[in-house]
């Protein structure tokens, strides 16, 4: 799944750090990747939201694709092993994420068609009702209730449709792109 770097003394050379479609982080430690409060093994930690908003933030500086996601560390402090486990953790972390996102945005897509659909018949509802003319109470309560529902589901439904998914779309994008990014470690 994730490609490593055999020599453990390997170091990055200046263009590499350059380059198009790569995010290079500095980290001190394997730690950085990970949250401080978490005490479990690198396979089970929990991934650091500080990690992921400078990925985030340095992604948002490149353009194009993300072939790559380069770690940079001291090369004294570096574990092929535990480098191993890391890389298939967070390609894990940002495939769980993309998914989880994607079904996020499709639900809410759904949700915003439904809004959308019971606002028209609503309107439409209360188009016909205004259309008989009735003299009657309770038609003019319907008339009075269905009209603004039908606005508020039609609008609502908008909502959902184009500013909830859109707000998403950015991060939607990052976890696509680094869900199919190589991982790998470097020495600094």
């Amino acid at each position: 799944m994730t490609n490593l770097k055999q020599n453990k003394t390997e170091r990055i050379a200046p263009e590499e750090l350059a380059g198009t479609g790569v995010i290079n982080i500095w980290l001190d430690s394997y730690n950085g990747i990970f949250s401080d409060f978490d005490s479990h093994p690198y396979s089970d930690r929990t991934i650091s939201d500080d990690f992921i908003a400078q990925a985030k933030k340095i992604h948002r500086e490149k353009a194009g694709n993300i072939r790559s996601l380069k770690l940079l560390l001291p090369a004294a402090d570096r574990n092929q092993q535990d480098e191993k486990m890391i890389a298939e953790r967070l390609q894990l972390f940002f495939i769980h994420a993309h998914k989880q996102l994607y079904d996020e945005v499709k639900k809410t897509n759904i949700l915003g068609l439904y809004f959308i659909v019971t606002g028209i018949i609503l309107m439409i509802t209360a188009s016909y009702i205004s259309f008989l003319k009735s003299e009657e109470y309770y038609i003019h309560l319907l008339l009075t209730l269905f009209e603004p529902a039908g606005w508020f589901m039609l609008w609502s439904g908008f909502d959902h449709l184009i500013y909830f998914s859109k707000g998403k779309k950015g991060d939607l994008d990052f976890y696509s792109k680094m869900a199919k990014a190589e991982v790998a470690f470097k020495s600094v």
